[in-house]
């Protein structure tokens, strides 16, 4: 039962490795990426569900990057 719970441990530390600010970073500035370079290019080509997938993707990893940012700081 011991193994168990120390394997436990050990993948959720594997897990939380990556979340530093500079993480962070990278998912905020994928986000906004998303957001204009992404969805400017799907209006263009007439692609309502690329752009539609465009914003919620970017919208997402903006908001995984601020969650990043306040679980590492506070």
């Amino acid at each position: 039962m011991k193994e168990r719970d120390l394997m436990k441990t050990k993948f959720i530390s594997i897990l939380l490795a990556p979340l530093t600010p500079s993480f962070a970073v990278l998912l905020l500035l994928t986000g906004l990426y998303s957001l204009t370079l992404n969805v400017a290019n799907a209006r263009r080509k007439n692609h309502p569900r690329a752009e539609t997938f465009a914003r919620i993707s970017g919208w997402l990893y903006i908001l995984g990057g601020v969650a990043v940012i306040l679980h590492v700081f506070f």
